[in-house]
């Protein structure tokens, strides 16, 4: 068989292409620091440019996308504090552009979760009591773990904020500012964030806030 005909062939083209993605994979990686990290899972990748600080206190798990941009600020020290940070990203998580991970306590992004480009997820916040100091000098406040359950949605310019825990199956809407919890398969919104929309179990139906503010929104989240 000649090399023209060899390439022609469904099962060759197929295993080009997988080399051609596996080759990409390393480049990206390597390029964005992945390479670094405490685990990094098959076929995922960090699309370059990306900041990633303390690598070794973040893993990451297989067939995840994170694109490019963002921002892994993992702090093990700031201003004489010394803080343990872990972050981990689950199975088959995509990440949009310009996210921003600012964890020196504990983040947990559960597995087949969509968070939308330009999102915040933080687990502390700078200390402003001292109106002496530039709030960017002040030590970090006492980190509060923030989880995100698999199979939730984090619309774009989302604010996660310390302490919060979003629910498996949830759906918070762009530009929305979450402190505090929302519960599984709900819909969170606004800012604070407020829930619109709900699954009761009982019911075994989807339960709408009677707030006439979230109508068009709800309704544009209707299938």
């Amino acid at each position: 068989m000649s090399a023209a005909l060899a390439l022609d062939c469904p099962a060759v083209k197929q295993r080009v292409q997988l080399l051609r993605e596996r080759a990409f994979r390393l480049q990206a990686n390597r390029r964005s620091g992945a390479h670094r990290l405490s685990a990094l899972g098959r076929e995922s990748v960090v699309v370059p440019p990306a900041t990633i600080l303390s690598p070794h206190r973040i893993q990451i798990g297989d067939r995840v996308l994170v694109f490019g941009n963002a921002t892994f600020s993992v702090v093990e020290e700031y201003r004489g504090h010394r803080y343990a940070p872990r972050l981990r990203i689950g199975d088959e998580t995509i990440i949009g552009q310009g996210v921003w991970f600012s964890c020196v306590g504990e983040i947990d992004v559960g597995a087949q979760v969509l968070i939308g480009h330009g999102v915040l997820v933080s687990d502390s916040f700078h200390e402003y009591a001292d109106r002496g100091v530039p709030i960017m000098h002040q030590p970090m406040a006492e980190p509060r773990p923030v989880r995100v359950g698999g199979g939730a949605i984090l619309g774009p310019g989302v604010a996660i904020l310390a302490g919060t825990t979003i629910g498996e199956g949830s759906y918070v809407a762009a530009n929305s500012v979450v402190a505090g919890e929302v519960p599984p398969h709900a819909v969170a919104a606004g800012n604070p964030a407020e829930i619109i929309r709900r699954w009761d179990t009982e019911r075994a139906e989807w339960i709408d806030s009677p707030d006439e503010r979230w109508r068009a929104l709800l309704g544009a989240l209707t299938s």
